[in-house]
């Protein structure tokens, strides 16, 4: 995704159809990409916590793009 308000959107779609023990990662282009932009890590995380959910990855996935890992919280899995 390329700006907040694709995440916002793509989360309130996806964080709902997430299995107990899934994940879902979102990719964002890095700062020094110049790949245009008005999300960050902290931006991305944000969004991810506002929306029930807590990351628990990283990634470099490339020159370009940056990734983090987010899962329902422990303590809200259906057992």
């Amino acid at each position: 995704v390329l700006s907040r308000k694709k995440l916002e959107q793509e989360f309130a779609r996806q964080a709902g159809r997430l299995k107990p023990t899934g994940g879902l990662w979102v990719c964002w282009p890095k700062k020094a990409s110049g790949v245009k932009t008005d999300l960050t890590e902290d931006i991305v995380r944000e969004v991810g916590l506002a929306a029930g959910l807590v990351d628990n990855k990283v990634c470099a996935v490339d020159e370009t793009w940056s990734g983090l890992r987010f899962v329902i919280r422990l303590a809200e899995r259906k057992k």
